[in-house]
C-alpha cells in the first residue's frame, strides 16, 4: 500500500465542495441517494459492482463511500466549509486530501480497506475530524481518496500535518502486517527477523514527489528493485556538489572534478553542449569501459554548462592525477549487506535494551521493599508535626484564659504565638526534608539507561559498546544541529533573554494591545486596530516582518524587560535594527547586555544626555525671558509671538468674561494683554482693561469673570491655612 498526499492549490482556496464531488463521482448512479447514509452509525457505503459513464460503459468508479462526522454526504461539504469557518486561529488550507494506493495484482476487501483508512486517520491524529472516504476502481491499482477537514469539529483546533508523510508510510507498513498484504517500498519497510516482521527506517528510499524522477528512471529502479544512479545523484552528491559551487574559493574545474570523484562520479563532456555523470566507482576490467552514465542535466539540474564555463572557461577534462582527499560512500554497493548488518545490530540492540528492563525492574522491586523500613520515619515526622500542632494550640488556650490580660495585650500574645509556630514550623520542614534526603540516598539505587550502558560496556559488552557509540554520535549530531539552528535563529531580528531560559509565553496586558495564543502555543500581540505588534515565541520576541514601526519596537522592549528580569539582549544581522532597539532602550532606561553594543550604547546615551542638557538651558532660558519684564516690552507689538518663540507648540485662546474662572501663573503682558498659562503648552489672554488691578508677572492667580469685570486672588498656601 503506498500512500500519495495530494498537495492543496497554491492560492490556499482547496474547495470542500469540489474535492468531494470528485472522489464520489458515480455514487449517484447506484441508484440509492446519498442522503440514506448517516454518521451517527458510520455504515459502509458499497456501491454496485459498476456503474455508467457518460457514454453508457460499465466503468468501475466509485465502488464504496464511508462518511465520518458529519450528518450525510450530501451536507458534508457544507458541514465542512462551516466547521473550517470556526478554526481557531488563521489557517490557509483546511482542505486535506490523501490516496492508498495498492499494486495491480491486489484487490482487498472494501471493509478492509475502510478500517486501513480509518488506521492512517488515526496515525495522523484526525480520527475525530470530518472525513469522506472513497474507493476508486477505475484504474489497474485499487485506490481509496480520503479528505479529512484539518478542523476539529468540537475544539476547533487545527491538526498538524508536519512530517506527515512519515506518519503515513508507517502506518501502511502497519497495514500490510495486519491485514496480510504485500510490503510495498517506502520510507519505511518490513524486514523478517527469527520469524518476527519488524518496521525499520528505509534510508534509501527516495520521495519521488520530493526528488522529480525521470519516467525511464522510475522504471528502471521499479524493474530492477534498486535505486537508479540519477536518484541517487540527487542526494548527498547533489548537496556536495552545491556546497562547492556556493563556495567563492571554488576556481577551477577540477574542484568541481574533486567534488564528485570523492562519490566515484566524474563530469564527462557529452557533445552538443551538454554534460554526462559516469559512475567510476566500479573498478572491474569490464565496467571500466562501459561505466554507467546520466544527464547531468537530469542528475542536477541546478548545474548550468553555460554558468560553469563563464565562472571556469572552457570545459577541462579532470586531471589524471588529481588528489581527491578522503572519499565518501560511492554509488553500488551490496544493499543485502548492509541490511544483514543493519537487522544484526537492531538484533543486540533489543537483546540490550531487554536485559536493562529487567534489571531495572528488579531494581524498582528492591527499591520498594526497602521504602518498607523508612515507613517508622514517616510516622515520626508525623508525630513530630502533629506534636508542633498541639503545642500551638496549647498556647493560644492558655492566652485565652489569662484573666490578667487585656484584649490588646491577648492580640498580641496571638500574634506572637503564630510567629513562633511559624518560624517552628518551617525549621522543622527544612530538618525532615534534609533527613529525607539523607535516607534517600540508602536507597538501592535505579539505574538509568545511559548509565547503565555505559556500566556494561566498561565490562566489554559489544552491543552496551555499539549503543555507547551511538548515543555519543547522536549527542555531536543533535548538538551540530542545535548549534547551526541558534545560528540560524541569531540571524533573525529578535530580543532575547541575556541569560538563555527556555520559559513559556505567557499572556501580559498592556494598554492598547490585544493577545491571542496561536495553535503552536506562541503569543501573537497586535494594535486595537489589528496592526501586529509583535509575537512572544518563548524564548525570544520576534515581528515576523521587516517594517516594524517605533511604537511596536517601543512596547516589544518594555515587554522584553519586563519579562526577562537579568536583562535582555538584541539578535539579527540588521544593523539597522540593533540600532533602532539601542535608540529605544537608552530612551527607556533598559540596559542591553550585548558586548558588541556597548560602544553603540554609549555613544546613543552621549547624544541623549547633550540633547537634555540642550533642553534644560533652553527652558532656563525661557523661565528667564519670561521674569524678566524689559524682554517683553520690547514685544509689545506681538506677545503671541514672544510665546510662541519660548513654547514652540504652545496653544493660545482668549478668556471667556462671563461667570469662568482660570488659575495659573502669569507669563507675559504687554499693553493690551494679559498672558495666563493654565497648564503644559496651554495659554489664555486676558484683556488689560477688564482688571480694576491688574495681576503682577510670574505670580500664581485665580482670575474670575462677572458681568465682564476680573477680579484677581491669589490662591492661599499651605502657611496660610495652617496659621488659621
Amino acid at each position: 500500500m503506498i500512500p500519495k498526499i495530494v498537495p492543496g492549490r497554491r492560492d490556499g482556496k482547496s474547495s470542500f465542495k469540489q474535492l468531494a464531488k470528485y472522489v464520489t463521482e458515480g455514487i449517484e448512479q447506484s441508484g440509492e441517494p446519498p442522503e440514506k447514509y448517516s454518521w451517527a452509525n458510520l455504515t459502509q457505503y458499497i456501491t454496485k459492482e459498476s456503474v455508467l459513464n457518460a457514454l453508457g460503459e460499465n466503468v468501475e468508479k466509485t465502488i464504496g463511500v464511508e462518511i465520518g462526522n458529519v450528518t450525510s454526504l450530501a451536507n458534508a461539504p457544507a458541514e465542512m466549509y462551516a466547521v473550517a469557518q470556526r478554526a481557531d486561529g488563521r489557517v490557509k488550507e483546511t482542505v486535506y486530501h490523501y490516496i492508498l494506493s495498492w499494486p495491480e495484482h491486489e484487490r482487498p476487501k472494501t471493509e478492509d480497506i475502510f478500517a486501513a483508512a480509518r488506521d492512517t486517520l488515526a496515525a495522523l491524529g484526525m480520527s475525530e475530524h470530518q472525513y469522506i472516504i472513497a474507493i476508486h476502481a477505475n484504474t489497474d491499482n485499487l485506490h481509496a481518496h480520503i479528505e479529512v477537514n484539518r478542523v476539529h469539529p468540537k475544539t476547533f483546533t487545527t491538526a498538524d500535518t508536519y512530517r506527515d508523510y512519515l506518519k503515513l508510510h508507517r502506518a501502511a507498513r502497519e497495514a500490510e502486517i495486519k491485514y496480510g498484504w504485500h510490503h510495498d517500498n517506502g520510507i519505511f519497510q518490513v524486514v523478517e527477523v527469527n520469524g518476527k516482521k519488524h518496521i525499520v527506517r528505509n534510508d534509501d528510499y527516495v520521495d519521488p514527489d520530493l526528488v522529480p524522477t525521470r519516467p525511464g528512471a522510475s522504471r528502471a529502479e521499479v524493474w530492477s528493485g534498486e535505486e537508479s544512479l540519477e536518484t541517487w545523484c540527487k542526494r548527498e552528491p547533489a548537496t556536495d556538489l552545491k556546497a562547492v559551487l556556493k563556495d567563492k574559493a571554488t576556481s577551477s574545474w577540477q574542484d568541481v572534478h574533486r567534488a564528485l570523484a570523492r562519490h566515484g562520479l566524474e563530469l564527462r563532456d557529452a557533445g552538443g553542449g551538454g554534460f554526462k555523470v559516469a559512475d567510476v566507482s566500479d573498478d572491474t576490467p569490464e565496467k571500466l569501459g562501459k561505466p554507467l552514465t546520466v544527464s547531468a542535466s537530469a542528475a542536477f539540474r541546478f548545474m548550468k554548462r553555460a554558468d560553469l564555463e563563464a565562472r571556469f572557461g572552457p570545459y577541462v577534462p579532470r586531471a589524471p592525477d588529481l588528489d581527491i582527499g578522503p572519499t565518501t560512500r560511492s554509488y553500488k554497493r551490496d544493499p543485502h549487506k548492509r541490511l544483514e548488518s543493519r537487522l544484526a545490530r537492531k538484533e543486540l540492540r533489543d537483546d540490550l535494551h531487554a536485559r536493562f528492563q529487567k534489571e531495572e525492574r528488579t531494581a524498582r522491586s528492591r527499591q520498594s521493599e526497602a521504602k518498607i523500613l523508612l515507613e517508622p520515619f514517616a510516622a515520626e515526622d508525623r508525630r513530630r508535626h502533629n506534636e508542633l500542632r498541639d503545642s500551638h494550640r496549647a498556647k493560644r488556650e492558655a492566652i485565652r484564659q489569662d484573666a490578667t490580660l487585656t484584649p490588646s495585650q491577648k492580640q498580641q500574645a496571638y500574634m506572637l504565638a503564630k510567629i513562633t509556630v511559624m518560624r517552628s514550623r518551617n525549621q522543622l520542614v527544612q530538618q525532615i526534608t534534609e533527613e529525607r534526603k539523607v535516607r534517600a540516598t540508602l536507597l538501592p539505587p535505579i539505574p538509568t539507561w545511559r548509565e547503565w550502558v555505559a556500566q556494561q560496556a566498561q565490562l566489554g559488552d559489544e552491543a552496551a559498546i555499539s549503543a555507547l557509540r551511538g548515543m555519543v554520535y547522536q549527542e555531536g549530531r543533535d548538538g551540530k544541529k542545535r548549534k547551526a539552528r541558534e545560528e540560524i535563529e541569531d540571524e533573525e531580528n529578535a530580543i532575547r533573554p541575556a541569560i538563555p531560559a527556555d520559559l513559556d509565553p505567557q499572556p501580559h496586558n498592556m494598554a492598547n494591545l490585544i493577545w491571542k495564543v496561536t495553535n503552536n502555543g506562541r503569543i501573537n500581540y497586535s494594535f486595537n486596530d489589528g496592526q501586529p505588534a509583535f509575537r512572544d515565541d518563548g524564548e525570544r520576541i520576534t515581528f515576523g516582518r521587516k517594517a516594524v514601526s517605533n511604537d511596536a519596537l517601543a512596547l516589544a522592549l518594555a515587554y522584553s524587560a519586563d519579562r526577562w528580569k537579568d536583562g535582555i539582549r538584541i539578535t539579527g544581522g540588521d544593523f539597522a535594527f540593533k540600532e533602532r532597539m539601542v535608540r529605544m532602550a537608552v530612551e527607556q532606561g533598559i540596559a542591553i547586555k550585548n558586548r558588541e553594543l556597548r560602544d553603540l550604547q554609549g555613544q546613543v546615551q552621549a547624544e541623549l544626555d547633550a540633547k537634555n542638557a540642550i533642553e534644560r538651558h533652553s527652558r532656563n532660558s525661557a523661565r528667564q525671558a519670561l521674569a524678566t519684564p524689559a524682554s517683553v516690552s520690547a514685544r509689545d507689538g506681538d506677545i503671541e509671538a514672544f510665546l510662541r518663540d519660548q513654547d514652540r507648540t504652545a496653544q493660545f485662546s482668549h478668556a471667556i468674561t462671563q461667570d469662568k474662572r482660570y488659575t495659573g501663573p502669569v507669563v507675559a503682558q504687554n499693553g493690551r494683554f494679559i498672558a495666563q498659562q493654565l497648564g503644559e503648552h496651554r495659554y489664555v489672554f486676558h484683556e488689560r482693561s477688564a482688571f480694576s488691578n491688574p495681576p503682577e508677572e510670574g505670580q500664581r492667580v485665580t482670575i474670575r469673570y462677572q458681568s465682564g469685570k476680573a477680579t484677581v486672588q491669589t490662591p492661599k498656601t499651605k502657611s496660610d491655612r495652617g496659621s488659621r
